[in-house]
């Protein structure tokens, strides 16, 4: 994935994907609030630096009009706004110039309150202002777009302002097509834009807010289609927006929600690229959205449905005036007709009331029918007792053991708020009143009120199982604010077990979604992996997959599927039914280039991932060590700290001692840490003795972890790599060998992760919690956390390269280092012809180099 989407993750949050329905009314504004709805195109701008976008303005006028028609959306007029390139007298719109636009969008923001929807859409270009993003508006000039174009920060600090509202931000901007002249200008990240909508990082906010979504027509760094008139993105939202979106639940109900809407418009562009792109890139092209799975607001009426809605809605309100249905059934019956749920149950009880409603059912049949129905949904207590029990355990685990002070009753009443939070339910006044009483609390009535709260919920698919313990602990360690405390649920442990041991069962291939051939493509296997050993090459694609077990081994049930087609597969499905338990039989069908579809039948392994990388692979697959092999200078790189990585390295380091090794550059770029274990004995082999590392818990003694003799690789110059991607364990070791001495610190300023974790199983969900038990501090005792500090620039935090040695990378170059460290991992493809790869310069690497040869050169002096 691009370097600018990696840097995207530290601002998003780690989102919990359980969300029923809530009920609602229709979109409507009410009196002086309401929607308010901000539409900015355009095409031609002052500056002739800036090249038109002929698409803007047409597909700002014809987003316009859908908002401006009061079947899709019942919105007054001034509270709908349309800035173009000229001003519209038809559509009483203005010219789009930075005033104008930031005045609209001030007003969107100030004129709406709590629960109210706010729509802002941009058609046109936009670049990058050194790190800050920009948008062009009418009045811009390139030269001196940070003063006249809408910047970054502009909107950030407007979308700050809007925390209570539903916020929905439409960009379809290129960033290219501008005359830079001489000056350099870089991808821009949109970093500003999406810590205004979704928060910030430095703050250590994890949970993303609910009912905020950024829909991107395509990555920045890609040229938005075009389709006739239009682009692409607009001309798929407008379907959406007219109806086609309006799928969630066994028919439409007549509200296109945000999530509908974006469901919609990624599948339906990524299908229609593959049609009208014409390059290999085109075809790939796809929108990037944040914050689909957390936003069910509604955007717009669905009219071919609403009149059936309305009808039956005046049905139900005839039947309650005439005392056919109770007052409490015909506002149930409002809630659930107006919007589809997504629970079974619920979804057959707005069955019965659409009968009900169009005279099909009598009331008396209905009452019956709807009885039945929620009898299915009552939960007994010994489930919910079970739930509170897990939960509690949970608690008790952060509470003895957390690195910060947490009361228990705090951890209680978080759990229920983010549970019903992210289920989009009501809590109910008993469990509100319970709540806020939580400071009387004693054991058993946290125990009581976890129970209620989860009896309250009733019987749930969507909390079925140990779903309701895996949501309430989920939602207990995010109120905790940090980022690196975190629940695995038993399914997601699958999938992060290469990152947890280094190690997982399967049959051993990277495999990523290839848009234009519609199928899984094989990256690489990995070396002496099962598939890796059948003969699965890169480039492979995986069209099919075979089974006669599910990836436990035990047998199908008669309505479990025996073969799957990849075509549309995500890859996400696609791990889930090719991981399993070693020794279980898969077949995969393989498409190779040129040859007909052949079936591989692989049995699964244990699979250890390669953790310690050289400089290219041999002919054996294996890896040379030598950079300089005149100079004997030697460069590894570490990928992560897993269990195996230290044994791993020191074998490297016996056999290129016998090679005479004079200098050893050590890269630890991109890699996110591991084992407290794995950092300090990798340490340990560059230091005669001494301590390593000091870990200090919040409840119990401090632990000194020193030198142990494990090797002395003490006697040629060393210089370790770092980047802002480096963090936890690679930060122990670079921060101890700085300390020493012993390495130059080459790179930029590291990740700034001065934490200890440990991942403890939790036997009750078969889940697992990683926690935050306490901070590590190098020999130097300096801070490494850079969320226990301000978390500015001037502040004290991290591993900052030594004097003279930081080498800053433009934005390219840091996307272009990403895909060559990548590449670097592929096996190649046997007997094929390599294919051509960009050329490119780590300047990182060479100042590196510099730094050893300079010092070698003085050796022989």
């Amino acid at each position: 994935m691009r370097t600018w989407f990696a840097s995207l993750l530290a601002v998003m949050a780690t989102v919990c994907s359980t969300i029923a329905t809530r009920a609602e009314e229709p979109v409507k504004a009410v009196g002086p609030q309401g929607p308010f709805v901000v539409i900015v195109g355009v095409s031609e701008f002052a500056d002739k630096a800036i090249q038109p976008r002929p698409t803007a303005d047409v597909d700002a006028k014809a987003l316009y009009d859908v908002f401006a028609d009061k079947a899709f959306l019942d919105i007054p007029a001034d509270r709908l706004r349309l800035l173009t390139s000229k001003a519209d007298e038809k559509r009483q719109g203005l010219v789009a110039t930075r005033e104008n636009i930031m005045k609209a969008i001030h007003e969107a923001v100030t004129k709406t309150s709590k629960n109210d929807t706010i729509i802002i859409a941009f058609f046109g270009r936009g670049a990058s202002a050194g790190d800050r993003t920009c948008i062009f508006t009418a009045d811009s000039s390139f030269k001196d777009r940070a003063k006249e174009a809408i910047i970054g920060t502009d909107l950030e600090t407007e979308l700050k302002l809007a925390k209570n509202q539903k916020v929905a931000l439409l960009m379809d901007v290129s960033f290219k097509g501008f005359d830079p002249g001489k000056e350099s200008v870089v991808e821009p990240n949109l970093r500003e834009v999406i810590s205004g909508l979704f928060g910030e990082e430095e703050k250590g906010e994890k949970q993303m807010p609910i009912d905020k979504m950024l829909m991107l027509s395509t990555f920045p760094a890609d040229e938005p289609l075009t389709k006739g008139e239009n682009g692409l993105f607009l001309s798929v939202l407008l379907d959406g927006l007219k109806g086609a979106a309006d799928k969630d639940g066994y028919e439409p109900d007549g509200i296109v929600t945000a999530d509908e809407l974006a469901k919609y418009v990624e599948k339906e562009v990524m299908d229609q690229t593959r049609i009208i792109g014409k390059t290999q890139k085109e075809k790939e092209s796809i929108p990037f959205i944040i914050g689909q799975n957390t936003s069910h607001f509604p955007v717009v009426k669905n009219p071919k449905v609403t009149q059936v809605v309305e009808k039956r809605l005046a049905a139900l309100a005839d039947l309650e005036k005439n005392n056919k249905v109770t007052k409490e059934l015909a506002a149930e019956g409002k809630a659930l007709l107006s919007r589809m749920p997504k629970l079974k149950n619920q979804q057959e009880l707005r069955k019965k009331f659409q009968e009900l409603a169009d005279g099909k059912l009598a009331a008396a049949d209905f009452t019956d029918a709807a009885k039945d129905i929620k009898s299915k949904m009552v939960l007994d207590t010994d489930t919910a007792t079970d739930f509170a029990t897990k939960v509690l355990e949970a608690i008790d685990m952060v509470e003895g053991r957390y690195v910060k002070k947490a009361e228990v009753a705090d951890l209680t009443v978080a759990s229920i708020r983010g549970m019903y939070r992210y289920l989009e339910e009501p809590i109910t006044e008993d469990i509100e009143t319970e709540l806020k009483n939580s400071k009387n609390w004693n054991r058993n009535n946290i125990k009581a009120i976890l129970r209620d709260a989860r009896l309250k919920l009733g019987k749930r698919e969507d909390l079925d199982g140990n779903k309701d313990a895996d949501l309430g602990i989920t939602t207990m360690l995010t109120s905790l604010n940090d980022p690196y405390t975190i629940y695995y649920d038993s399914d997601t442990i699958k999938k992060a077990e290469s990152q947890l041991r280094g190690q997982f069962s399967g049959v051993g291939i990277q495999i990523r979604r290839d848009l234009v051939k519609d199928a899984l493509l094989v990256v690489s296997p990995i070396k002496d992996s099962p598939a890796y050993k059948a003969g699965i090459q890169a480039g492979d694609h995986i069209v099919g997959i075979k089974r006669e077990s599910n990836p436990e081994g035990k047998p199908l049930k008669e309505d479990e599927p025996r073969e799957y087609t990849t075509k549309g597969m995500k890859t996400e499905q696609a791990l889930d039914i090719i991981l399993g338990k070693p020794g279980v039989p898969i077949t995969i069908v393989v498409e190779r280039e040129g040859e007909k579809p052949k079936d591989y039948t692989i049995e699964r392994g244990r699979i250890a991932v390669e953790t310690v990388l050289g400089v290219k692979r041999d002919e054996k697959d294996g890896w040379t060590f030598m950079l300089d092999e005149k100079e004997k200078i030697a460069y590894i790189h570490l990928t992560q700290f897993a269990p195996n990585t230290a044994g791993e390295l020191l074998r490297v380091l016996v056999n290129l001692e016998k090679s005479g090794m004079k200098g050893l550059i050590l890269d630890l770029r991109f890699n996110p840490g591991g084992t407290l274990n794995g950092a300090v004995a990798v340490s340990d082999m560059f230091i005669k003795d001494g301590k390593v590392v000091t870990v200090r818990p919040r409840v119990g003694r401090e632990d000194v972890l020193k030198d142990r003799g494990i090797a002395e690789y003490t006697d040629f110059p060393l210089v370790i790599l770092v980047n802002g991607f480096s963090a936890s364990a690679s930060e122990i070791v670079a921060a101890c060998l700085q300390d020493y001495e012993r390495a130059v610190i080459v790179g930029t300023r590291s990740y700034g992760k001065g934490s200890v974790q440990q991942v403890e199983p939790f036997n009750a969900t078969n889940g697992q919690i990683k926690m935050t038990t306490a901070r590590y501090f190098p020999p130097s005792d300096r801070n490494i956390d850079k969320l226990s500090s301000g978390g500015k620039p001037e502040d004290e935090w991290g591993v900052k390269p030594n004097k003279g040695y930081e080498v800053t990378l433009t934005r390219e170059e840091q996307r272009d280092l990403e895909v060559a460290m990548r590449d670097l991992e592929i096996i190649p493809k046997k007997g094929g012809t390599p294919k051509e790869k960009k050329e490119f310069v780590d300047k990182q690497k060479d100042k590196a180099l510099d730094y050893i040869r300079e010092q070698l050169k003085a050796v022989k002096k």
